[in-house]
């Protein structure tokens, strides 16, 4: 039933486009949503009326395409930047952003990252003369007409940093949007148990569409009519997995992917909402696959029967593939380069890093 009246909303949405076919001017009422394309990364810059909003900026390749793209909106101050979190794909473009383009207010996660990027984004924060706040569950905050709700993390102390991006629902009119950067199981259940507001008319998919985002119980609550995916070609994580689109679509939604059609901007009047291009509704996985590596006859292989590399730290006693983001902000001192099995390093004591599953 749920489903039905969500295809619904859809038809009437399209038929709303029909009385729009020109985007409308950039007027004082006027609100969009721009993902762009940042290749494996996560950006997305939010306007309403003449009030700017950029949450995170893609990764070190996409820093000049972040920049460019504001210039040509013809923006010249950032009321907000939002970090989620300080992985590389999604503060790099942000420090470019903070040196060229004013900025009142950055609202970021309340935890320190030992890597050099996060030191470089400190001293471009520092240097933008903006507030600084780390935001709290439940605090609201004005765009415009819009307002801003931080839904997540209930806590900046969870274990994995992906748990503890900043997770925001923008409102404007009668129109929702929630955008929760790299969230996963962790921080997706402490949002559903908040009892906050969660239901969103368009949902930024979470991490990429990794398999351990997007969960049941969260899409459930979240109910989306539209899923926007920011994710690269080919990528090296397997971005989205499998699993997670078929959880998106089982939800019945209208699919947006960055991967397949570039940047994607909505656009609404308060009332409804339409897009620039239809969707791809392409709810295939991504990347190269993560587990059951099959030969050119088709025959499945063990994927632990194939000579791995993986990385363990010392110190936490977790394993990661190679390109796990966590590598790059080990300790040298703390790494343990193997091609042993998976199955000997859970039984040396070693645990699989719940970012890159290996």
């Amino acid at each position: 039933m749920k489903s039905m009246f969500r295809k619904l909303r859809h038809v009437l949405i399209i038929m709303l486009f029909a009385l729009f076919i020109t985007v409308p001017a950039k007027g004082e009422e006027a609100f969009e949503l721009h993902l762009l394309d940042v290749g494996q990364g996560m950006s997305t810059l939010i306007r309403a009326g003449g009030h700017y909003m950029l949450i995170d900026g893609g990764g070190r390749a996409a820093s000049s395409f972040v920049v460019s793209y504001l210039q040509q909106q013809g923006i010249e101050k950032l009321d907000y930047v939002v970090v989620s979190h300080y992985d590389e794909d999604h503060i790099s473009g942000i420090i470019g952003a903070l040196h060229v383009f004013d900025c009142d207010t950055i609202l970021a996660p309340d935890y320190q990252a030992d890597t050099e990027i996060y030191a470089s984004y400190l001293s471009a924060a520092d240097a933008s003369g903006a507030e600084i706040i780390y935001p709290r569950q439940g605090e609201e905050y004005p765009l415009g007409d819009a307002v801003i709700t931080v839904v997540g993390p209930a806590s900046y102390s969870g274990d994995l940093e992906n748990d503890r991006s900043v997770a925001i629902r923008i409102c404007y009119g009668n129109t929702s949007y929630l955008i929760c950067g790299d969230a996963q199981g962790q921080e997706e259940e402490d949002m559903v148990n908040s009892g906050l507001e969660l239901a969103s008319d368009v949902y930024v998919v979470n991490h990429h569409g990794s398999g351990d985002s997007s969960g049941l119980y969260f899409l459930n609550e979240v109910h989306p009519a539209y899923a926007l995916l920011s994710c690269s070609a080919d990528n090296a994580y397997g971005h989205p997995a499998l699993e997670t689109m078929e959880r998106l679509n089982a939800e019945g939604v209208s699919l947006y992917r960055t991967d397949k059609q570039g940047t994607i901007t909505v656009y609404s009047d308060g009332t409804g909402l339409w897009f620039d291009q239809e969707p791809c509704n392409d709810f295939s996985a991504g990347g190269q696959p993560e587990t059951d590596i099959s030969s050119e006859s088709g025959t499945e292989i063990n994927a632990d029967a194939v000579a791995v590399t993986y990385v363990c730290n010392l110190n936490t006693k977790k394993f990661h593939y190679e390109y796990c983001d966590s590598v790059n902000k080990m300790k040298e001192s703390n790494k343990k380069f193997t091609n042993e099995s998976r199955d000997s390093l859970i039984a040396q004591g070693y645990v699989p890093c719940k970012n890159c599953n290996p």
